[in-house]
């Protein structure tokens, strides 16, 4: 469904794929506790495949932004505008928590130190993307902005001329031989490249939206057999390793070369699913669907501050003697996360100029990427 507001449309199911997204988020940051649970069995494989189908949710915000990008900025645009536009949607956001984030996960070290070598941190942490350890996704999205101008170049000079699938497929190549070079070489580190196909999946799944969005929805359920088949095929190379007696953080990385050449497909086999899901939430309109859409227009806000709660949960529950190796620790952590993120970006949402600090407007209208 397509809405239009203030004169520009609206495409209903991205903000049900975002809500997917940020639920997926918070699971990763809760399910990978797994890996210092003490003894392998079901409570690890358990987190594991949840932890695994999960991993969709970078890779869809990233090619969510590809989408909307493209809907805005195709052939010749003002630079200028573009990056004005770029800086003001992610930089201050980022700035900010990175800051927070730092001064909180190393405040005994700030106490004990000069103001210069703060400084020094606080300027280490921001430029390594590293004040918390989710703050890595801005990494990627500022690589993506700053390339996407010669990125469209290069797919739209591609699709004149051939076919824009054979840009997908280059983009997919270069991304699969990075990764695999990752896990081969420690010299190699994730960055931009790890994301370039699903990148220009957003940019290609725009070209060709509207005349293929109703296509595939007999093939629903199919989409999630395969998604849950796949989960299991890319975990299946960590569960070899875990039964091998390695620890998680342990296991070489040729293990996981395997699971690499996976999760494009188990990925574009999700978005499928979860599109064709947020189809029917955008028709069906029940409490479910509206507490979804709730919770991607709160996405962005989301994402910035859940590691707060997620460490504060974790630390009263360990406080109670309830760790990672309880069956209760998941879901209490995952559900008091979600819910607390939620009314807390609501309420910072109220905040004169609260864009600048979660992407969300007093207004309560989605930033957009």
């Amino acid at each position: 469904m397509v809405n239009k507001r203030g004169g520009s449309e609206r495409i209903e199911e991205i903000n049900f794929l975002r809500g997917f997204g940020v639920l997926a988020v918070i699971a990763i940051h809760t399910t990978g506790y797994f890996t210092a649970v003490e003894n392998y069995g079901s409570l690890v494989l358990v987190n594991l495949w949840a932890d695994t189908f999960s991993q969709f949710a970078v890779p869809l915000f990233i090619c969510i932004s590809g989408f909307v990008l493209a809907r805005k900025y195709r052939s010749k645009f003002p630079l200028k505008t573009f990056y004005t536009r770029r800086i003001r949607s992610i930089i201050p956001q980022y700035l900010i928590f990175s800051v927070l984030y730092t001064l909180v996960n190393n405040w005994d070290v700030i106490l004990r130190s000069s103001p210069g070598a703060c400084l020094l941190l606080l300027g280490e942490k921001i430029w390594q993307a590293d004040g918390s350890y989710h703050l890595w996704f801005f990494a990627i999205i500022i690589e993506l902005y700053i390339l996407y101008p010669l990125i469209i170049k290069f797919y739209d000079f591609v699709k004149q001329i051939a076919r824009a699938e054979l840009a997908l497929v280059f983009f997919l190549i270069v991304q699969l031989f990075w990764m695999v070079g990752v896990h081969a070489t420690p010299d190699i580190k994730v960055n931009c490249i790890a994301y370039f196909f699903y990148f220009v999946l957003g940019i290609y799944a725009c070209d060709y939206f509207e005349p293929h969005r109703q296509s595939l929805t007999r093939l629903t359920p199919l989409f999630l057999v395969m998604s849950l088949a796949l989960t299991v095929g890319a975990a299946f190379f960590t569960v070899i390793g875990l039964s091998a007696g390695y620890r998680y953080y342990a296991i070489p990385g040729y293990y996981f070369m395997g699971s690499e050449l996976i999760y494009p497909i188990l990925r574009v086999v999700t978005f499928l699913f979860l599109f064709n899901l947020a189809a029917i939430l955008v028709q069906k309109r029940g409490v479910g669907a509206r507490i979804l859409y709730r919770l991607g227009d709160h996405s962005f806000g989301i994402y910035l501050i859940h590691i707060f709660f997620t460490q504060s949960v974790i630390n009263i529950l360990q406080a109670d003697n309830i760790d990672c190796n309880n069956w209760l620790f998941y879901p209490i952590v995952y559900i008091v996360t979600l819910v607390v993120s939620y009314f807390a970006v609501r309420l910072l949402s109220y905040i004169p100029h609260s864009d600048y600090l979660i992407g969300q407007r007093g207004s309560h209208k989605s930033s957009g990427v």
